[in-house]
Parts: structure tokens; C-alpha cells; sequence
């Protein structure tokens, strides 16, 4: 017989799973999201459900701040058609609740807590007609009205939204909204999990929550475009179910290996463990460096291109990408979800999916036929699987039919060196071989940037011997390009806004970040066939991971540090008959730890290298490379570590 205890804490992760499954279920309506409206206001008033999670957890007590309903107001502006900014104000006044750790019984009265957010959001939207839709990024301000020993009232918050508008008239909608939300806490410890290993502690900064309201929108101003409900035709003939169940195929694939393959101890989910890990709310996990900062994004890039191959564009295709980090984070491990890996996996997946896509495309050729066609299907596959599969599914794997139409770049430029470094100082191993790809598709100077990733680079260094193969990936993707001035002047200036990806692994470095970088891109054309390509920029990084320390860290079960960060770096490339010649770049970035055994971080890093046409694509180069670590501790002091090399090497280059 259950207790009432046994029987509340049901219902309320009964409800709690009901709005999880709803925020999910929102993110996936993708066949049915379409754009804001440019240049027109819109206000909205809403009510609904918060869902709280613990805050505080000790040997003997566990204390969580409950459900309740909330209430608000939201205010938006539509800076473009695929872009609004909006602020919202929200209330709810849950009760805050101390348990016992073990038994779950309720330990005196609960006390009512006032929860007030205020938060900016950028809202990504698409399409037209009466139904439209979105998916958010945002930060602000959470209060709780909390105990002074849980900590400071106010601190910073961020979430992520996914919702939807119906207009009945051009100017009045209903819209439903769901919200994950992290906010900033002092360190603390999130939950323990025992397995055959022993027990570890899970640590956290953040309190975790939801909220799933719906209300209604006025937007002011004229109505608008398809104001008779009707919606623009689509040649991209998006698939939502088919990508929908890929997705849930890439959730439920790795979880079938992982427990009855491996039979890996967080791979024995049940209802019990979703619910403790909603309970617990996020944390920072213990994986290896790679598994987080290079296995997730590529599992991202999955979620993304079951979407991406089915008919949707990037942003829509990020949505999926961000479900599918989140639905496996919350369900399919026995272990706390992760903000680390929801990161990870979300915007690396972005980045990684759409050069695997555009790479892919450019490789397939519809019209090809013998064994030209079945090795492009081959690279296309090996690039981009879930492409290949949807490619199966279609029947498109033999089948003649016209190419997509931006299937080749206004500029292609792929490079390959290969070659000798050496690296001074107390390096392991100091003499290397080196192989360097780098990939230029696209220029932004020679067309408008009208979708992103319509330009990007793609750069991978592999040495050996030494400790990792890969010491470094630097992959950029411009998401937005405004030209300043006249394209027809000799001295071209483009302001951009790009998503990165970076990995560095070498002797001083260890680093692994999702990066959005803004600044100036020029062209200077210094003699005819002589262009010189400059880039200042700033940078921000939402969570970056560095390596501080060579043992692991007893509190995180890690050698590296999650934090967020930000920085500088510029650049020049000095281009002979469209080949570059000269590379010259610096840059440095500092860190601010959220959770691990530092205070803070400084990187710096310089490259130059010079590239010598000899005959044809071949050529010879050779290179210098600087990198620099200093790491702040609360408790030790750690010198500068660095790490200096050159390299000579030859290379091919294609056009």
C-alpha cells in the first residue's frame, strides 16, 4: 500500500512528466512553425503551470520548490521576418518544501515562495499565415523568495523556448509557450548516484524549472502577410513525422546498445530515475573531455539532420536538434541531465550538422550514374548518414532527378598539408607528423549571405605520434552578413555574425567550446589577383570546457572546467591567383569557472604560416604556431603553461 507521501510524489512527477512531455512535443511541431512579423509589435498575456525542482540537498534534507500557477506578460518586436526580440515578466508563488533525503517524508510546514522572472528572448521563427511559430534563447533575471541560507534572492537565469501563435484575425492570436529554465545558485551538491562503481556526487550552480502557459497575442499594426489563412507553398517538402521518428530512433539506438550491449550502469532507466533526474534538475556530468566535446556535438549533428534531410532549414533544424539533447538528457540516463552536454549537443550539432549537410550535397550527384554515382553515395554517407538514410528511404540512391539548386558554392577552396612539426620545450612527443584539411566554401564577398552556413570554413589538424590524433577543429559558419559601403570600392567591409565549433588539444592547451563571434570581415585588393582578407572580431562562448589540472578532480570527477567565456581574435590572408599565400591570426579568450577546480582562465594563441606555389596545386609551406594557458586557482598558484612549435610541410591545393 502506497503511502500519502509515496502517492503525492507520483502525482506531482506525473504532472511534472506532462509538462515535460509538452515542452518536448512543442519543439517538435515543426510542420506547423512559421515567422514573426517584421517591423510590428505584439503583446501577450498568459497563464499556466511552474514547475519547480530541489534546490537544496543534504545528507538528511532535501528541499524543492513545487508547481504552481504563473501568470505574465510578454512584449515583442519583430526585428526581421525570422527574428523578434522579446521581454516577459512572470509570476508564481509555489510552496518551498524540505523532505527527508532518505525517506521522503515531509519535514514541518512548507512556506510560499514568490518566483519573479524578467528576461530578454531572441525568437527564431518561419513561415506565413495564420500559424506560426518559434524556438528561443534567452537570459535575464529569476528572483526567489527564498531563505537567506539558500542564498542570494536575485541572480542570473537563462531558458530556452519553444511555442506557437494562431491568429483567428490579422491581429489577434492564441499562443501556447514552453520554457526550461536555469538559474544561477552558489554551488552545491545536486543528488548522488550509486552504481557498481561506488557512489559519485553530482555538483551544480543552477536550479532548474518549467513553465507551459498559453494566452492570447494583440499585435498592432497592419495585418498580415496571407492574411486569408493561407500558407506559402514549400518545394522542401518538409516530412515532420518521418524526421520525428528519426529522432526517437537516435534516442532509442545508442540507450538499446548502451543497456543490452554494454549493459552501462546509466543505461538502467526507469520511471524512478526521469523523475530523480527532474527532482535533481541539471548539473555538470563527470565524461571525458572527447565524449563531451566531441561525441555529443556529432550525435547532435544527427538529431539535426534527421531534420535537415527531411525538408527543414537550420533553425528549424536546431529545434530537433535541441529535443533530442534534451529528451535523452532527461529520459534516457539513469545520471542527471547535463547543461553541459545540452549545450554540447544542441549548438554543436548545429555547426557540425549543416557543414556535414552542405558538404554531403556538394559530394551527391543526382544526374551521375555507374560507379561515379555509388562512390558520391558512398561520400555522402560516410559525411552524412542520416542523409543517406532518408536518401534510402526515398529511393534516391539510383534514381535521376534534378540537383537542389545551391548545391554548388559561388567558391570552393580546399587545402591539404601535409608534413614535419616540432614542438620545443618538454613535450612527449616533440617531433610529429602533421596532416592539416582545411575547406573554404563560399565567399562572402562575391554574394549576399541569404541562408546560413551559405559561407563557412572547416579546418582539422591530425599529428602523430602524441597524445590525442587530433590536436585541432575549427569549423565557422556565417549566419548573417550586412555589407557596409559600395561593393563596387576597392576597401569592401562586411559586419557578420557566425556559430563555431572549436576543439584544441595540444601541450598547453585543451580546450573545447561552442562559439558566436561578431565583428568585420574586409577585402583589400592590393593589385589585381592580389586580395588581402581581414577579420576583427569579438566572441562568446555559452560554456566552455579547459583542461587545468593532469588528475581528476575528486568533487567534479573531471581534469577540465566548464565556464562561460568570451574574447578577441583578428586576422589576415594574403591571396595570390586565389590561392592563399600568407596567414597571419591571434587571438585570446578568457574564462570565468562555473563549476570545477580553478578561478578563471586566460588562452592566447598565434599562428602564421606561408604557402609557396611550386608547380600546378602543389606547393611547399611552412608554419609557427604559439599557445598559451594561464590558470587561475583559489587555493595554488600554476605557472604559464605554453606550448611553441613550426612546421614545414607540402601542399595541395583545389579550386
Amino acid at each position: 500500500m502506497k503511502t500519502s507521501t509515496e502517492t503525492q510524489g507520483r502525482a506531482v512527477a506525473s504532472i511534472r512528466g506532462r509538462a515535460l512531455y509538452l515542452f518536448a512535443a512543442l519543439a517538435l511541431c515543426g510542420g506547423t512553425l512559421f515567422a514573426q512579423s517584421e517591423g510590428r509589435w505584439e503583446a501577450s498575456l498568459f497563464g499556466g503551470g511552474s514547475f519547480g525542482t530541489r534546490i537544496f540537498l543534504t545528507p538528511s534534507t532535501a528541499s524543492e520548490i513545487g508547481d504552481a500557477g504563473a501568470y505574465g506578460l510578454r512584449l515583442s518586436f519583430g526585428v526581421t521576418r525570422h527574428f523578434a526580440l522579446e521581454t516577459t515578466f512572470s509570476h508564481a508563488r509555489p510552496s518551498l518544501t524540505s523532505k527527508d533525503a532518505v525517506s521522503g517524508a515531509i519535514l514541518g510546514p512548507s512556506s510560499p515562495v514568490d518566483v519573479n522572472t524578467y528576461e530578454v528572448n531572441g525568437l527564431f521563427g518561419w513561415g506565413q499565415g495564420r500559424t506560426r511559430g518559434y524556438f528561443g534563447l534567452g537570459f535575464g533575471a529569476m528572483h526567489l523568495g527564498l531563505p537567506q541560507e539558500l542564498g542570494p534572492g536575485t541572480r542570473f537565469t537563462a531558458n530556452i523556448a519553444i511555442g506557437g501563435k494562431y491568429f483567428f484575425t490579422e491581429n489577434l492570436a492564441a499562443r501556447v509557450d514552453a520554457r526550461y529554465r536555469w538559474r544561477v545558485t552558489d554551488s552545491r551538491v545536486g543528488t548522488t548516484v550509486c552504481d557498481s562503481e561506488g557512489c559519485h556526487v553530482f555538483t551544480t550552480n543552477l536550479y532548474s524549472s518549467a513553465e507551459v502557459t498559453a494566452g492570447m497575442t494583440y499585435r498592432f499594426g497592419p495585418g498580415f502577410e496571407g492574411s486569408d489563412g493561407s500558407v506559402a507553398s514549400s518545394t522542401d517538402q518538409r516530412n515532420f513525422w518521418r524526421a520525428a521518428g528519426e529522432v526517437a530512433l537516435l534516442e532509442v539506438l545508442p540507450w538499446s546498445f548502451n543497456r543490452f550491449i554494454a549493459n552501462s550502469e546509466f543505461a538502467h532507466i526507469s520511471p524512478d530515475t526521469i523523475k530523480a533526474n527532474f527532482e535533481t534538475g541539471f548539473t555538470y556530468d563527470r565524461d571525458h573531455f572527447s565524449t563531451n566535446q566531441s561525441s555529443h556535438p556529432y550525435h547532435g549533428s544527427l538529431f539535426f539532420n534527421a531534420a535537415r534531410t527531411n525538408g527543414y532549414g537550420y533553425w528549424e533544424s536546431g529545434a530537433f536538434a535541441l529535443v533530442g539533447s534534451f529528451l535523452w538528457e532527461g529520459f534516457m540516463e539513469k545520471e542527471p541531465p547535463s547543461i553541459n552536454d545540452l549545450v554540447n549537443t544542441t549548438l554543436g550539432g548545429m555547426t557540425r550538422g549543416e557543414i556535414q549537410y552542405r558538404l554531403s550535397n556538394y559530394i551527391l550527384d543526382n544526374t551521375a550514374s555507374g560507379s561515379e554515382r555509388f562512390w558520391r553515395e558512398v561520400g555522402g554517407a560516410l559525411l552524412n548518414p542520416v542523409g543517406a538514410f532518408n536518401r534510402l528511404l526515398n529511393g534516391d540512391f539510383t534514381r535521376d532527378f534534378p540537383n537542389p539548386d545551391d548545391r554548388i558554392p559561388n567558391v570552393l577552396r580546399f587545402a591539404g598539408d601535409l608534413g614535419y612539426r616540432h614542438i620545443s620545450g618538454e613535450a612527449v612527443h616533440p617531433d610529429q607528423g602533421v596532416l592539416s584539411l582545411g575547406i573554404v566554401y563560399g565567399d562572402p564577398f562575391q554574394g549576399a549571405i541569404e541562408k546560413p552556413f551559405d559561407t563557412f570554413t572547416a579546418t582539422i589538424e591530425l599529428n602523430y605520434p602524441g597524445e590525442a590524433l587530433v590536436s585541432r577543429i575549427d569549423e565557422r559558419g556565417i549566419l548573417k552578413g550586412w555589407e557596409l559601403g559600395d561593393r563596387t570600392e576597392a576597401a569592401r567591409h562586411i559586419f557578420f555574425v557566425s556559430q563555431d565549433y572549436m576543439y584544441v588539444n595540444n601541450e598547453s592547451q585543451v580546450v573545447g567550446a561552442q562559439v558566436f563571434t561578431g565583428g568585420l570581415l574586409s577585402l583589400y585588393r592590393l593589385a589585381p589577383g592580389l586580395p588581402l582578407f581581414t577579420e576583427v572580431s569579438a566572441f562568446a562562448a555559452p560554456l566552455a570546457a579547459v583542461q587545468t589540472t593532469n588528475f581528476l578532480n575528486p568533487t567534479t570527477g573531471r581534469n577540465y572546467d566548464y565556464g562561460p567565456g568570451g574574447g578577441f581574435r583578428t586576422g589576415a590572408r594574403l591571396f595570390a591567383k586565389d590561392r592563399e599565400i600568407v596567414y597571419l591570426g591571434y587571438g585570446v579568450a578568457w574564462t570565468d569557472t562555473a563549476q570545477g577546480i580553478s578561478r578563471n582562465n586566460v588562452l592566447q594563441f598565434f599562428r602564421a604560416t606561408g604557402r609557396f606555389p611550386i608547380t600546378g596545386a602543389l606547393g611547399a609551406g611552412a608554419g609557427y604556431g604559439w599557445y598559451s594557458r594561464k590558470t587561475s586557482y583559489p587555493g595554488f598558484f600554476e605557472a604559464r603553461k605554453t606550448q611553441s612549435e613550426w612546421r614545414v610541410f607540402g601542399t595541395w591545393a583545389f579550386l
